[in-house]
């Protein structure tokens, strides 16, 4: 039995605010996300692909950016809460793949890092974790510098 779940998410930056943000679990300078939780659009992204494959919602269903105790969170902690649903239906993870774009920061040299990441979480072989990016040559806000999108693609089996 196989599963595929497709998620996405994106964040503008806060311009007014310089300082780290994260992507991948891999934390890059310059002005951060404008989001609720630490803003990890590449973690939140990968939420909500394994949370389609279950059957499930998306990740501001279940961590709502009004709730205070979501403020600052960790999102391995998201992925890792996904986890737990997927391994009590039996499933795991054994293929993903990622496409991010933006225009800034620069992914490719940070692609190693994040497949080290994510393989730790998801306990999957880097091998089956492919990254791209794209600059979007300035045709969507994540092009022109604005933020960041991510579009996971997860499959699961028994």
């Amino acid at each position: 039995m196989f599963r595929i779940g497709i998620g996405k998410d994106s964040h503008l930056f806060d311009k007014a605010k310089e300082g780290e943000f994260l992507l991948g679990g891999v934390s890059f300078e310059g002005h951060p996300f404008n989001a609720h939780s630490d803003g990890d659009v590449v973690y939140h992204s990968v939420f909500n692909a394994i949370s389609s494959a279950l059957g499930k919602r998306s990740i501001g269903y279940y961590f709502p950016n009004t709730s205070e105790r979501e403020r600052g969170r960790d999102s391995s902690n998201y992925i890792k809460e996904a986890l737990l649903w997927m391994h009590e239906s039996g499933l795991r993870v054994v293929s993903l793949s990622i496409a991010i774009e933006c225009q800034f920061p620069k992914i490719e040299p940070t692609v190693d890092n994040m497949k080290e990441n994510l393989s730790f979480l998801l306990e999957l072989p880097k091998e089956c974790i492919g990254i791209t990016a794209t600059s979007g040559e300035g045709a969507t806000p994540w092009g022109r510098g604005e933020g960041v999108e991510v579009i996971s693609v997860v499959l699961l089996s028994k």
